[in-house]
């Protein structure tokens, strides 16, 4: 599980990961993985949704109360403004020994994609961000994903993600700039027969220091 106080932004799992480690996360956010096959561990608990539809967007409460009585909280915001193609989420946390935490997150629908801002503020005040740009080419069959992030202790990150369409299959370049100065490289070439039908893939991943 990803630590409080160095939190890697490069995916939407990252901000559930983050809410479970500090004891906040309730409802689907407090889905954690497991091995395949894995029979799922469910501690006695009872919970309750409310969610209202708003004018312009929705809002939606879940409590969840454990076998010792404790609850947490999660509420959440949803607003949209369809005329500036924005998308806000506003979500606070409260956790059964009533620590807080709270994800606050902008979507922005541009010409050709969206960008999404998200900041994340943890139990102790410190606060997280990610800002995403996504932008799709239908013409070359190219999508780009380019993120940069920062830790609740203050260090930088990024990532990007280059997808290309091709007559066979794929690929995807993929870059990351880790907080410990680490580079990590990772390229994936799918090709397909539609004939024969199958399909190869080939990976090849780097790292430098």
């Amino acid at each position: 599980m990803t630590s409080m106080k160095s939190v890697n932004f490069v995916g939407t799992l990252a901000i559930a990961a983050l809410l479970v480690t500090s004891g906040a996360a309730i409802a689907r956010d407090g889905a954690r993985q497991r091995p395949a096959h894995a029979p799922r561990t469910t501690q006695p608990h009872t919970r309750t949704t409310e969610r209202q539809r708003t004018e312009n967007g929705h809002t939606r409460t879940d409590t969840r109360t454990n076998a010792d009585g404790k609850t947490a909280t999660r509420d959440a915001v949803v607003t949209n403004d369809r005329e500036a193609g924005t998308r806000t989420r506003e979500v606070d946390y409260t956790g059964p020994n009533g620590g807080t935490a709270s994800v606050d997150s902008t979507r922005t629908k541009t010409e050709d994609s969206f960008t999404r801002s998200t900041t994340v503020t943890n139990k102790d005040g410190e606060t997280a961000t990610r800002d995403l740009t996504v932008t799709r080419d239908p013409e070359t069959g190219t999508a780009t994903r380019e993120s940069n992030y920062t830790t609740f202790d203050g260090r930088e990150g990024a990532r990007s993600d280059v997808i290309q369409r091709t007559d066979e299959g794929y690929t995807r370049d993929t870059t990351r700039a880790l907080p410990n100065g680490e580079t990590q490289t990772r390229a994936v070439d799918v090709s397909c027969d539609k004939d024969a039908g199958k399909c190869v893939k080939q990976v090849e991943v780097d790292r430098k220091p």
